[in-house]
């Protein structure tokens, strides 16, 4: 039985309540470590005793906090990337009979821009994620798009993407901003609203219109959407907005 199908037992067992534990190294395997939820309402959250964090600091490395959602909803919560982002952990999701991960990262709003750690390109692939896919780490220099190359374009149609005319919740809208091809990004949020990250800019949350129309390139729809869980996006950005 591998660990994810022990979690996946586990979790059943569990119901109606969220299970909690961590994934760790003992030694250089991994190991599934349950704890007790002690939360006052065990059905609808979980809270790991102070006894069980310490405990499992003994052991070789911390691979990721893990708990459930019994009613099914695959998004982390507000609450959740709260705790997430204190933890300082990656956390693993059981839901629906799957084990959705979720790397930790920083909240999507308010990140200083930095190359290929904070850029426009990250913070659609850390949205994705949240919302339940991973898109692929692409290796590009500052002026990639100065270089021939048209990586948006590229990446995207290889990471399932497909062009569509009108925008919809976690669509991709791809800019061109004094460039021969498509160099921005940002994601829909609807209400015509978008996230993205400028250059030296914070991340934010701005209008779809005037000047970000009348430089868009394209609009792009995951082929799957219907598998993700964009509200995944609006739980992260409450975090910033609360």
């Amino acid at each position: 039985m591998t660990i994810e199908q022990q979690i996946i037992e586990y979790a059943k067992q569990q119901e109606p309540r969220e299970m909690c534990g961590f994934v760790v190294f003992k030694g250089k395997k991994k190991q599934f470590i349950p704890c007790e939820n002690i939360a006052s309402d065990p059905i609808s959250y979980f809270e790991v005793a102070a006894d069980d964090w310490i405990k499992v600091q003994e052991y070789d490395g911390v691979i990721a906090l893990v708990h459930s959602h019994p009613n099914g909803e695959r998004a982390l919560s507000t609450a959740d990337r709260q705790m997430q982002i204190q933890s300082n952990l990656d956390w693993w999701l059981v839901t629906r009979g799957e084990i959705r991960k979720f790397r930790n990262v920083p909240p999507l709003l308010g990140r200083d821009f930095k190359h290929r750690e904070s850029d426009c390109y990250t913070i659609i692939c850390d949205a994705y994620m949240l919302a339940g896919t991973e898109l692929p780490q692409v290796e590009y220099d500052e002026d990639w798009y100065e270089q021939g190359k048209d990586l948006y374009i590229e990446t995207l149609k290889n990471s399932g993407f497909e062009q569509v005319t009108e925008p919809q919740l976690g669509d991709v809208i791809l800019m061109q901003v004094i460039s021969p091809v498509a160099n921005h990004s940002a994601i829909y949020l609807g209400d015509n609203l978008m996230l993205q990250q400028c250059n030296n800019r914070l991340s934010k949350r701005d209008y779809y219109n005037g000047y970000w129309e009348r430089h868009t390139h394209s609009i792009w729809r995951f082929k799957q959407w219907q598998q993700l869980d964009f509200t995944a996006i609006y739980n992260d950005l409450a975090l910033s907005l609360s």
